[in-house]
C-alpha cells in the first residue's frame, strides 16, 4: 500500500538551502503585494527551468518554443526585486519564475494538508506552458496534464494582460490538476454537482493560496477593519483579467459573498459553483467571529489580533475541506454529501469535546441560506476492514479479488457490463491541528474502486442505439486498525434505500433520473452529433453544458469534460448589484 514517504535527498541539496523565488501575490493591478518564495532545496531541485514537480515549458500548445529561460539551478538571481529592476510585466523570464514559484509554494501547503506527496498521472513534472496561446483564456489539459495560460490585449488597459502573472488564475487551474489527480473520473461525468465543484475547489484554492501570505491578510483587514462579511481582495477573483475583458465600469463581485441555497442552484456548472464557493466563504466568516468572540474581542486589538484569528480559522477550513478529497467516491459526488464528509471526517479525527467547529459547520450546511445538509445520505461502512489490512500485497488482481468478494457491500451492482477499473488501497498519515496544544499524527487507509458499466441510449433522431461509458465507484475508509468508519459510494444510496443489491440498483435509476430531466436537451445534442470530431476546447453543444461526448475509435461513447473556459468562469460567478 502506499506509504507518505518524502522524496529522495535531490541532486543539489544542501542542509536548509533555499533559493528565493519572486511571484505576484495578487496581479499587476497591486504591484506592491509581492512575496520571495524560499524554494526548499533540500527537499526538490531546481534545473532549467524545472523541479520534480513542475517543469516551465515557455512553448505554444503545440510546444513550438517562445522564450528562453534562466538556468534556475545556477546562481541566478530569482528575487522579485531583481526583476524589479530589470523590468516585470513584460519580462518573459519573470512570467516564467512567477508562474513556477505560485505553483511551488500551493504544492507544498496542499502536499502538508492531504497528508502524501501527489503525484501527477504521468511520473513525471507536470508541464507549464506560461504563453501558451493569445487569448482571453487559461485552462488546464487532463490528458495528457498541462496548465496552459493565454494573454491579450485588452481596450480597457494599456498593457497586455498575462493571465501566468495572477496568483488566482494560476492557483485556479493548479485546482483543477489537483483534483484531477486525486480524482481522474470526475472528469467523465454529467453530474451537475461534480462539474460544479470542480470549479468551485479550484477557486478555493487561489483563495486558501492568498491566505497563505500575511500581506495580502493585511490588505483584508485594511479593507475590512477586521469584518469578513464586507468585500475585499478575497471576493474578488482574477480582477485584472476581469478589468480587461468586461472593462473597469462593470459593477461584478466575487461571489464569494453571495450564491443561491442549493435547491435554488442553476444548472450552468460555475454559476452552481458559487453555492459551495458562498458556503465555504460564510463559513470563515463564522469561524472568524467564532474566535473573536473566544478571544474576548481579540480584533479589536488591531492586524496583529485579526492575523492570529484569521490564521486559525483558515488553519481550520482547510485542515476539514482537504482532509475529504481522500474520502470522496472515485467517480461523482453531490455537494450535500461533500457537506456530510467534512462534519465525518473531523468526527473520526477529533473527540467530542473539540467538536465546536464541526458543529458550527453543519450549522452553516443545514441554514436557510444554503441547505446543503442531508442526513438521509447512507455513509455507512459494511465490516469488512480486516480483510484488506490482512493482504500481503495490494497489486490489482489482488485487491480486485477481494473487492468482488465484498461486491454487494461496497455497493457494485451485478450486471453482464460491469468492469471493475483499477482499485487502489492508499495510507497516509498527516499531522492534524493541535488539539490541548498537542499536534496528533493521525493515519487512515482508504481503499478507492471504481466500475464502469454502458448505458444504452437512443439517437433522437434516429433511433439507433448508443452504448456510453457510465461510472460508479466507491471510498471506504478506514482508521489505523482497519476498522471501517465510512462509505462514500456514487451512485449515492440513500437510508430508505433497500439493502444490498437492491438498494444499489434504485440509487442508479434515481441518478439516471434526475440527470435526464437536468440535462435532456444536452443529451439529445451530445447523442446527435457523437460522431462530429470533438476537442475538448470547443463551446458547449448546447449554452453552460460542460461536457462532451467523444467518439473512440473502439469501444463505448465517453463523456469527457470540456476544459475550462476562465471568460465563462469569471462571467458565471459574479452577480450584478
Amino acid at each position: 500500500m502506499a506509504k507518505t514517504n518524502s522524496l529522495l535527498p535531490p541532486l543539489n541539496a544542501k542542509s536548509g538551502n533555499t533559493k528565493p523565488m519572486g511571484m505576484f501575490l495578487q496581479d499587476t493591478t497591486l504591484p506592491e503585494l509581492y512575496e520571495d518564495y524560499p524554494f526548499p532545496l533540500d527537499e526538490d531541485y531546481l534545473f532549467g527551468t524545472g523541479s520534480s514537480k513542475f517543469l516551465i515549458r515557455d512553448a505554444n500548445e503545440r510546444d513550438l518554443p517562445l522564450y528562453p529561460g534562466l538556468s534556475w539551478d545556477r546562481e541566478q538571481d530569482l528575487s522579485f526585486n531583481h526583476f524589479k529592476k530589470k523590468g516585470l510585466i513584460d519580462n518573459p523570464q519573470f512570467h516564467q519564475v512567477n508562474t513556477f514559484t505560485v505553483l511551488s509554494h500551493n504544492q507544498a501547503w496542499i502536499e502538508k494538508e492531504v497528508g502524501q506527496q501527489l503525484v501527477w498521472r504521468g511520473r513525471g513534472p507536470l508541464v507549464v506552458r506560461p504563453h501558451a496561446f493569445q487569448g482571453e483564456n487559461a485552462y488546464y489539459y487532463a490528458n495528457p496534464q498541462s496548465l496552459n495560460f493565454g494573454y491579450f490585449s485588452s481596450p480597457f488597459r494599456r498593457a497586455p494582460v498575462w493571465t501566468c502573472l495572477s496568483h488566482d488564475v494560476v492557483s485556479h487551474e493548479q485546482g483543477h490538476a489537483i483534483l484531477d489527480t486525486f480524482r481522474p473520473l470526475f472528469m467523465h461525468t454529467m453530474d451537475s454537482d461534480t462539474n460544479a465543484l470542480h470549479e468551485s475547489l479550484a477557486d478555493l484554492l487561489a483563495m486558501f493560496s492568498a491566505l497563505e501570505h500575511t500581506d495580502v491578510v493585511k490588505q483584508v483587514y485594511a479593507e475590512t477593519g477586521g469584518d469578513m462579511r464586507h468585500p475585499c481582495i478575497l471576493t474578488r477573483f482574477a480582477e485584472e483579467f476581469g478589468t480587461g475583458v468586461f472593462g473597469a465600469g462593470e459593477p461584478y463581485l466575487r461571489s464569494a459573498l453571495e450564491g443561491p441555497p442549493y435547491d435554488k442552484a442553476p444548472k450552468e456548472v460555475h454559476a452552481r459553483s458559487t453555492v459551495w464557493t458562498a458556503t465555504m466563504y460564510d463559513l470563515l466568516e463564522q469561524l472568524v467571529d467564532t474566535a473573536i468572540n473566544h478571544e474576548s474581542r481579540a480584533v479589536e486589538g488591531g492586524f496583529e489580533e485579526f492575523s492570529v484569528v484569521l490564521s486559525k480559522a483558515v488553519k481550520w477550513i482547510k485542515g476539514m475541506l482537504f482532509r475529504t478529497f481522500h474520502y470522496m467516491p472515485p467517480t461523482a459526488l453531490s455537494m450535500p454529501m461533500l457537506a456530510r464528509l467534512i462534519y465525518e471526517a473531523d468526527v473520526h479525527v477529533f473527540p467530542p469535546k473539540h467538536a465546536k467547529f464541526r458543529d458550527l459547520a453543519k450549522e452553516v450546511f443545514g441554514s436557510e441560506k444554503h441547505r446543503l445538509w442531508d442526513e438521509k445520505i447512507d455513509l455507512k461502512a459494511p465490516d469488512v476492514g480486516a480483510d484488506f489490512g490482512q493482504l500481503k500485497s495490494t497489486d490489482p488482481a489482488t485487491l480486485s479479488r477481494v473487492i468482488m468478494k465484498h461486491a454487494e457491500d461496497l455497493r457494485i451492482p451485478r450486471g453482464d457490463s460491469i468492469r471493475l477499473l483499477d482499485p487502489r488501497l492508499i495510507t497516509t498519515t498527516r499531522e492534524s491541528d493541535e488539539v490541548d496544544s498537542e499536534v496528533q499524527r493521525i493515519t487512515e487507509h482508504y481503499l478507492e474502486y471504481a466500475y464502469e458499466q454502458i448505458e444504452v441510449n437512443r439517437d433522437p433522431q434516429t433511433g439507433d442505439q448508443v452504448g456510453v461509458a457510465m461510472y460508479g465507484g466507491g471510498t471506504l475508509v478506514m482508521d489505523e486498525q482497519w476498522k471501517a468508519k465510512i462509505l462514500a459510494s456514487y451512485p449515492e444510496v440513500r437510508k430508505d434505500d433497500p439493502e444490498g443489491n437492491a438498494g444499489t440498483v434504485r440509487a442508479w435509476a434515481r441518478t439516471r433520473d434526475r440527470f435526464i430531466r437536468s440535462n435532456r436537451r444536452a443529451i439529445e445534442k451530445n447523442l446527435t452529433e457523437r460522431d462530429r470530431p470533438r476537442n475538448l476546447k470547443d463551446p458547449p453543444v448546447v449554452p453552460g453544458c460542460p461536457v462532451l461526448l467523444i467518439a473512440p475509435e473502439v469501444g463505448p461513447y465517453h463523456i469527457t469534460r470540456r476544459v475550462c473556459n476562465l471568460r465563462e468562469h469569471i462571467l458565471n460567478i459574479r452577480y450584478k448589484r
